[in-house]
Parts: structure tokens; C-alpha cells; sequence
């Protein structure tokens, strides 16, 4: 018990359950480290918050952005309301306050749903949600009226993260590049692209100045990197594979051009063996995508014949 040779065993696992759709198992696991790492470095030890920032991000990906704040605001108290809250330590945290916005603004619709009818949602709870004290917030079906836009809090996290690194001169350049990537991305998303292609160019500066960078990080604009994507809700419905649920594969293959804005032109469909209103559905999704563009010699170019196979799953009709 609380064995922390046992944390890259139990991410792995939280990481196949939620595969399988089986989220409160996965959850209980991601939990069940941080209390692991805490009992071992006790309670309010800064060792815990990459424990913290492991799980925030795990609720940023299943769509839980508000479970997602609340585990990174935690990592963030765990230094006080001190000098320390310019201390490197905290950049993690700051980065992933603003990551679990940045993938919500892709989230597809179903996942913004509330978890309870409109009507009479105070039903089941002592104290009603937020959401049911203002029906205002949601349209007729059940959804977010502004459910994709970006909240400022994110951004002042950013800026934040990125202060902090500004004025250490010992931190990480790779740490430094991902953070003005992510700031760029950010503005990206907001339909900024003149202040996105700010802090693009500043990474692209490190990048090409900074040797023995990962791969990963050296090649970060050699190729257009999609950032926004409104998944369209065929997609996002997968179904679990089990014997008692027998399902089909559909794919919709596109080609199109990321501009030097990051913009997607010229989007058409290649092939598809889905129905035409389905493949239409993703057509619409990429043309409404937004790229990190492509840079050459420090300047962000167009790029073509950019392809891109959306594939799903859905049940078979019954014979």
C-alpha cells in the first residue's frame, strides 16, 4: 500500500480503463497516487504537486474542466500565498489551469451536456448546481450557450507561468519553448493570430538556438500542429467494444491547406464510406480547425495538401 514503485503501473492502468470507458475505476487509481505520493512526503509537501498535475490532466482529458481547475488550484496553495508564488515550481500547475481550457474549447457537444435533465435537474441534489440556479446558461437541448470560449483565467496563468521563466535564469529552455508554444496556441484558439505568431517566433528563436533539444520539442513547426478541432458528436460517440455491442468502422478522409495564419482553405473531402450528412459533419469540424502554422527560416508559411482520416465507430444495423 501507498508504494510509489507503484505509480508508473497505476498511470498505465487509469490509462487503459478510461480507454475502456471505465472512468470512476480510472479515477479511483489517479486518486489513489496522489494519496500514495502524499503519504510519503506528507501533506502540503511541494514533491506532490507533479502528482497533482498528473491528475488535473487526466480530468482536463476526460472532459472534467472544473475537476481539472480545482486539482491544479490545489497544487497551486500548496505554496502559499507567499514569495513563492514566483517560484519555478508552480509553472506546471499555471500551464495546466490553461491546458484544461485549451482542450475543452475541442470538447465535442455530449460532453457538455449537464449530467442531469434541465428541468428539475435541483431534484437529486440538496443544493442545486450553479447551472440549474441560471437555465439561462443552457439552450433548449441541454447544452452550453458558450461552451468553447476561452476564459481568462487560463491566459493570466500563462502570462504568469511565462513571467516566472522570463526572470529565472535557470530554467529549462525546453520548459520555456513549451510554455510560449502553449501561449501561442492559446491566442490561436482565441482567433488571435497576430499575437499567437508573437510567441511563435520566440520559440522558433530558442528552438533554433538551443541544442540537444527532444525531437519532439526540435521539430515543433515543421509540420502544421491542429490546436482547436470542434469534434463533430458522430465522432465523438464511440461505443464500447463488447460482444454484446456489435459495431462498424467509417472513415472520411480530407485534404486541405493550413495558411500562414493558421487558418484551414480549401478543405474538401478525398473519400468517405460513411453517410454524406456524417462526412459533412467532419468536413465542417476541419474547416472551422485552427493550426500552430508551419514556420521556414523563422516565418510561418502555408501549407498544402495537408491530409487528415477522421475515423469512428458505430453500432451495425440489425439484420
Amino acid at each position: 500500500m501507498f508504494d510509489l514503485r507503484q505509480q508508473d503501473v497505476l498511470a498505465t492502468l487509469a490509462g487503459s480503463l478510461t480507454a475502456l470507458d471505465r472512468q470512476p475505476e480510472a479515477q479511483d487509481l489517479m486518486t489513489y497516487r496522489v494519496r500514495a505520493a502524499e503519504k510519503t512526503y506528507g501533506e502540503g509537501s511541494p514533491k506532490l504537486i507533479p502528482w497533482l498535475c498528473d491528475l488535473g490532466d487526466w480530468f482536463a482529458d476526460i472532459g472534467k474542466t472544473p475537476e481539472a481547475r480545482l486539482t491544479f488550484q490545489m497544487a497551486l496553495n500548496i505554496v502559499g500565498t507567499t514569495d513563492n508564488l514566483n517560484a519555478p515550481i508552480i509553472v506546471e500547475p499555471l500551464r495546466g489551469i490553461a491546458r484544461a481550457y485549451m482542450l475543452r474549447s475541442s470538447y465535442p457537444d455530449e460532453w457538455r451536456k449537464p449530467p442531469y435533465p434541465k428541468l428539475g435537474c435541483g431534484l437529486p441534489y440538496a443544493v442545486p448546481p450553479p447551472e440549474c440556479k441560471n437555465p439561462a446558461a443552457f439552450d433548449a437541448n441541454g447544452f452550453n450557450i458558450q461552451p468553447r470560449t476561452l476564459n481568462e483565467e487560463g491566459e493570466n496563468a500563462l502570462k504568469h507561468a511565462l513571467r516566472i521563466l522570463d526572470s529565472d535564469p535557470g530554467s529549462a529552455p525546453q520548459t520555456r519553448i513549451e510554455t510560449l508554444l502553449q501561449m501561442g496556441d492559446w491566442y490561436q484558439i482565441k482567433k488571435s493570430p497576430r499575437e499567437a505568431l508573437t510567441y511563435y517566433e520566440r520559440a522558433w528563436q530558442l528552438i533554433r538556438t538551443t541544442p540537444n533539444l527532444p525531437d519532439s520539442t526540435a521539430a515543433a513547426f515543421n509540420v502544421p500542429l491542429r490546436v482547436y478541432y470542434p469534434t463533430p458528436q458522430i465522432v465523438a460517440h464511440v461505443p464500447i467494444l463488447t460482444a454484446a455491442v456489435d459495431t462498424t468502422s467509417h472513415y472520411v478522409q480530407t485534404e486541405f491547406t493550413v495558411a500562414a495564419d493558421g487558418s484551414v482553405r480549401d478543405a474538401r473531402i478525398v473519400d468517405h464510406d460513411t453517410r454524406d450528412q456524417w462526412a459533412r459533419d467532419v468536413l465542417k469540424a476541419v474547416r472551422n480547425s485552427l493550426f500552430r502554422p508551419k514556420f521556414v527560416d523563422g516565418q510561418a508559411v502555408a501549407a498544402t495538401a495537408i491530409t487528415y482520416r477522421e475515423v469512428f465507430w458505430t453500432s451495425k444495423p440489425r439484420e
